[in-house]
C-alpha cells in the first residue's frame, strides 16, 4: 500500500507535513476520555479474533474449550500490547535524537513532535488496556532491556524511517482486518480503530522519509538498510509465539510455539499483514537478498516475487492512497458539494479493495435516513455507504472495489 497525497505535483517534505498536521488536527484521539474504560467485558467475545490468535487451526487449537481459547487471546493481546508500549518508547527516543539536529521551526518538525504526542497516548491506551483487563504486562528480560536501551542510537537517517515502518506497518494492517469483526470486545474494537487512525498519519510520514532518502542514499548504506530490516522477521516471530503467552494459559509452551510455527493458517495470516510493507521495500529498492531470506525463513514472505500488484482487476494497483479534496455526495438523488479524506487499502484475506474517509459539508436528516450513497471524487464515482456522523462535524463513509478516487 503506497501511501501518497493525490496533487498535480509532488509536494515538498515540509508541505507534506503540513498536510499531516492539519490532519492531525481534524482527527485524533485522547484515549482517556475516547474509550469507556468503565464498560464491561463480554465473557463470551474474544480479545483478538480467532483467525489471528497464534494457534488457530491446530491441533491444540481444536483441543481447547472456548473459554481457553478466549483466555489465550487475552493473552496474545496483552502481549501484543507490551510489545507495542516497547516500540512506541524506542521511536519517540530516535525521533527525539532526530529533532536534535533538525530545523525547529519547519513543518517536518512540528509533525514529528505530532507523531511523538501520539505515540505516547497510545503508551498510555496499551497500558490502560492492560489493566482493564485484569492482565500483567509482559515485561522485557535483561538482555531485551540493553537491546531496547541501545536501539535509538542506531536508528538514524533512512534506518529510522525503514525501522518505524517495520514497527508500525505489521501491527496497522493486522488491525484494519480485525477491528470490525463481530466476535472482538467492543473495547478492543475502539482500541484498534483509534490505533489505525493515527498510525496512517505516522506510515505516511515514514514511508515519505524513506522516498525522499533513498534516492541519494550512499551504495554501501543502501545496501545495510536494504538487508537489515529483515530482522524484523525474527523480532515478530518471537514476539508472536512468545511462550510468555501460553504459559499463562497452561498449555506446554514449547509445544504450542512450535505448533503454531508450523501452522500454514498462520503463515498466511503473517503474509497478509506484512505484504503491504513488502511490496513497499520492493518498490523503494529496499528489500534484499538476505532480507529476502529472513522474512521467508519466519514466514512473513511468500516463495514467489513480491509485487504490488493487486489480485482485485478493478483496483489499478495494491497501493493505498490517500485523497483530500472536492468531491460531491449523492444522497436520495440529491447532489452535495463536499470536502473529502479518503484512503483505502488492499485486504490481503479477501483480495478486494476497501475505502473509507470522511466527507466534510451539510446533508439533511432526510438524506440520513438513507445511509447509501454515490460518492464522485477526482472524476470517479463510487457506491459508498454513510457510516455515522462524526464528532468532528463530518460524516464517516465507506466502499468496496474500485475507490471513487486514484
Amino acid at each position: 500500500m503506497t501511501a501518497s497525497i493525490r496533487t498535480s505535483a509532488t509536494p515538498s517534505r515540509d508541505d507534506f507535513s503540513g498536510r499531516l498536521l492539519r490532519g492531525s488536527v481534524k482527527k485524533s484521539f485522547e484515549p482517556i476520555v475516547d474509550i469507556d474504560w468503565d464498560a464491561p467485558l463480554d465473557p463470551d467475545k474474544f480479545f483478538l479474533p480467532p483467525k489471528v490468535v497464534s494457534l488457530y487451526g491446530t491441533p491444540m487449537w481444536d483441543a481447547m474449550t472456548r473459554a481457553q481459547q478466549i483466555e489465550l487471546s487475552r493473552q496474545e493481546l496483552v502481549n501484543t500490547l507490551s510489545a507495542g508500549i516497547w516500540f512506541e518508547n524506542i521511536l519517540n527516543q530516535a525521533l527525539l535524537r532526530d529533532l536534535m539536529h533538525a530545523d525547529p521551526t519547519s513543518n517536518a518538525t512540528h509533525y514529528a513532535l505530532t507523531e511523538m504526542g501520539d505515540e505516547t497516548r497510545h503508551m498510555v491506551m496499551f497500558g490502560k488496556a492492560i489493566e482493564r483487563l485484569g492482565a500483567k504486562p509482559v515485561q522485557p528480560r535483561r538482555y531485551q532491556r540493553i537491546i531496547i536501551n541501545a536501539l535509538p542510537l542506531t536508528f538514524k537517517g533512512s534506518l529510522l524511517w525503514v525501522a518505524a515502518l517495520v514497527g508500525e506497518e505489521i501491527f496497522d494492517s493486522l488491525q484494519r482486518q480485525m477491528m470490525d469483526d463481530p466476535d472482538l470486545q467492543p473495547m478492543v474494537q475502539r482500541l484498534m480503530r483509534i490505533h489505525v487512525t493515527e498510525e496512517a498519519r505516522h506510515i505516511q510520514f515514514a514511508r515519505d522519509g524513506v522516498r525522499r532518502r533513498v534516492r541519494e542514499m550512499p551504495r554501501l548504506n543502501r545496501w545495510w538498510v536494504a538487508n537489515l530490516n529483515g530482522v524484523g522477521g525474527v523480532f515478530f516471530q518471537h514476539l508472536f509465539t512468545n511462550p510468555v503467552q501460553y504459559r499463562r494459559v497452561g498449555l506446554p509452551a514449547l509445544e504450542a510455539r512450535a505448533q503454531a510455527r508450523r501452522s500454514p493458517h498462520r503463515h498466511q495470516v503473517q503474509a497478509g499483514g506484512f505484504a503491504p510493507l513488502a511490496a513497499f521495500l520492493e518498490e523503494v529498492g529496499l528489500m534484499g537478498p538476505v532480507a529476502r531470506r529472513l522474512w521467508r525463513r519466519t514466514n512473513f514472505l511468500p516463495g514467489g516475487p513480491v509485487t504490488p500488484a493487486a489480485p482485485d482487476e478493478s483496483v489499478e494497483d495494491g497501493a493505498e492512497d490517500v485523497y483530500e479534496g472536492p468531491a460531491t455526495l449523492r444522497v436520495a438523488d440529491e447532489d452535495h458539494a463536499v470536502r473529502a479524506r479518503l484512503t483505502g487499502h488492499l485486504s490481503p484475506i479477501d483480495g478486494k479493495y476497501h475505502w473509507r474517509g470522511t466527507v466534510f459539508g451539510t446533508l439533511t436528516d432526510e438524506a440520513l435516513k438513507r445511509p447509501e450513497a454515490l460518492l464522485t471524487a477526482n472524476g470517479r464515482t463510487a457506491a459508498a455507504r454513510i457510516a455515522e456522523r462524526t464528532a468532528q462535524g463530518g460524516y464517516s463513509v465507506t466502499g468496496m472495489g474500485t475507490p471513487p478516487f486514484g
